[in-house]
């Protein structure tokens, strides 16, 4: 973790631009949820709509970036808050993902194996530096595989017990 934002100082022109991302893709994906077959001429109930889930979690993800530019009005700006380190973590993390959606996920392995293992990965590779510098790598892991384990158990819970979604 950087000084500043261990210090309580937070990136705020980087929260702010970041928040306004997060309410344009939310708003997205509640327009494009919305605009979804409804299925009422076969008889399908509203709150089994297709859109309905994805709806939810665009108004979630856009109320969610209304917090993050809120939160970003309190803060101080940092004058060297857009570093290579943040676009490398963004990088890392949009790898990881495509990584997990198009090599791991439906590929033979149980979804929720797939799952502890891109939770495990992302959460180890992201907090590394900071983990090692505060001679905490043990305690990351451990962080890193409770949180992978809980994923790899909930999220297949949810999806096919909650949303009756049947995962690869």
């Amino acid at each position: 973790m950087s000084e500043a934002v261990a210090g309580g100082v937070l990136p705020a022109r980087a929260d702010r631009v970041w928040g306004a991302m997060w309410v344009v893709l939310g708003a997205a994906i509640t327009v494009g949820a919305l605009r979804m077959e409804r299925l009422e001429a076969q008889g399908v109930q509203w709150f089994a709509a297709p859109g309905l889930v994805p709806g939810i979690l665009g108004v979630i993800i856009a109320v969610g970036g209304v917090f993050l530019s809120l939160r970003s009005l309190r803060a101080p700006v940092l004058a060297d808050e857009t570093s290579a380190t943040d676009w490398r973590r963004v990088a890392l993390t949009l790898l990881l993902c495509l990584g997990f959606a198009g090599g791991l996920v439906g590929h033979g392995a149980p979804f929720g194996l797939v799952a502890g293992i891109y939770l495990f990965a992302h959460i180890t590779l992201l907090q590394w530096p900071e983990r090692r510098a505060a001679g905490q790598t043990l305690r990351g892991l451990l962080v890193a595989a409770a949180v992978a384990v809980g994923g790899a158990l909930a999220v297949p819970f949810i999806f096919e017990t909650l949303f009756l979604v049947r995962l690869p």
